[in-house]
């Protein structure tokens, strides 16, 4: 396998997802991001959350922080590079992050979220980074949070120009 990059646009997209609380040892959730520059990956994480979260949108919510954490610098990098992106944008499979990031009302079973993670609220007001809802059979970042069929690590493979 081989990441293929060609004469290709320089847009930068995120994709993130995560499990919740899958791994059996520590019942940890696992993060997963992929970032591709055109339609080649440039940027991925696999990695186990380093708090336990109590909920499925919790694990998603911090997934989404640390991926935006790589987002912000993977825009400066363009910037410094002279490709400045116009509003990069950041797809997830979870509608219930979307809705909690874009609602800051208080919300009883979420105020334990640490604030660090509330900062990607800002963010989006600020309209520094956009999120933008994906549907999990066209999310690349799935083949980085869970065991996955044949098939579908094909798709997401080749989604991110990982080609044989």
């Amino acid at each position: 396998m081989a990441l293929c990059y060609n004469g290709m646009d320089v847009r930068l997209h995120g994709y993130v997802d995560s499990d919740f609380a899958d791994d059996v040892d520590n019942r940890r959730s696992i993060t997963g991001y992929v970032f591709t520059l055109g339609s080649a990956a440039v940027s991925w994480v696999s990695r186990l959350q380093n708090i336990i979260v109590l909920s499925t949108t919790e694990a998603e919510y911090v997934a989404a922080t640390k991926a935006y954490n790589e987002l912000i610098w993977l825009n400066d990098f363009m910037k410094e590079l002279g490709k400045e992106q116009v509003t990069p944008s950041l797809h997830r499979d979870s509608q219930s992050v979307i809705d909690l990031v874009n609602n800051p009302v208080y919300h009883d079973r979420t105020k334990h979220i640490d604030v660090g993670y509330h900062y990607i609220r800002v963010l989006l007001k600020d309209c520094v980074l956009s999120l933008l809802k994906i549907y999990t059979s066209q999310n690349p970042a799935d083949m980085l949070t869970k065991m996955i069929a044949t098939e579908k690590l094909k798709a997401c493979s080749a989604s991110v120009s990982l080609l044989r």
